[in-house]
């Protein structure tokens, strides 16, 4: 599996649980936000792996199909 079909795979996931691309692309990007400006994830991942604000889109994604993503504090 190539590291493509592997986003489009937490993709498809992560739109079963909040069932809206609108509100999937929101929640992403306010984690994404959070991330870059130092917020701890909230699933077990490697620091290494995560480390990179490349890879903080997947990990939002994981973190949403995991349901350890606190969506009030995504509002702020």
């Amino acid at each position: 599996m190539t590291a493509t079909e592997k986003v489009l795979e937490l993709e498809r996931e992560a739109l079963r649980v909040v069932k809206s691309r609108y509100l999937l692309c929101i929640l992403v990007a306010q984690r994404i936000h959070q991330l870059e400006t130092g917020a701890q994830p909230s699933i077990e991942v490697d620091p290494e792996e995560y480390s990179n604000p490349k890879t903080f889109y997947q990990l939002a994604l994981r973190e949403i199909i995991e349901g350890n993503m606190d969506l009030e504090q995504a509002d702020n």
